[in-house]
């Protein structure tokens, strides 16, 4: 099954397209919706409360700074990519659970307002940084799910 273009310009399409999936989808990939929305939760999280554990200094502003650039200019993320242990949930994780979680990060980060915390791999970042982030680190994950009809 294909990817679907995705493109998200607020924390708010998101949400829309999580809630959308959520009443049936069919995967394009190896996670669940559950599973994802946990996994993006946990950076949603750590930039909105702090990350429980922070790569050392040297890596993030030396590998950090240099790979961040690239992710901010580019909107698609390779498949398969590393990521924090930490950050990957088992298949049986609650899904309605997990949904709820992700829509109450999603609107704190649609409303915030003030500075969020440094990410765990590329230190300090302005609020607007993250949102780039987040949105295309949502997008590459979500086009892996199709909404059922």
């Amino acid at each position: 099954m294909n990817r679907r273009e995705l493109h998200f310009n607020s924390y708010s399409e998101i949400a829309k397209d999580i809630q959308n999936l959520s009443r049936g989808y069919a995967r394009g990939g190896q996670w669940s919706l559950g599973q994802m929305t946990k996994h993006l939760s946990f950076y949603l999280r750590g930039a909105l409360d702090g990350f429980p554990k922070m790569l050392p200094w040297i890596i993030r502003v030396t590998i950090g700074k240099f790979l961040l650039k690239g992710m901010l200019t580019k909107a698609e993320t390779k498949e398969g990519g590393p990521t924090a242990p930490a950050s990957v949930y088992p298949p049986d994780v609650d899904e309605a659970q997990a949904v709820q979680e992700i829509l109450v990060l999603l609107d704190r980060l649609e409303n915030n307002q003030a500075q969020l915390h440094p990410s765990a791999f590329f230190g300090d970042l302005t609020n607007a940084q993250w949102k780039i982030l987040h949105l295309n680190h949502a997008a590459h994950h979500l086009s892996f799910l199709h909404p059922v009809k």
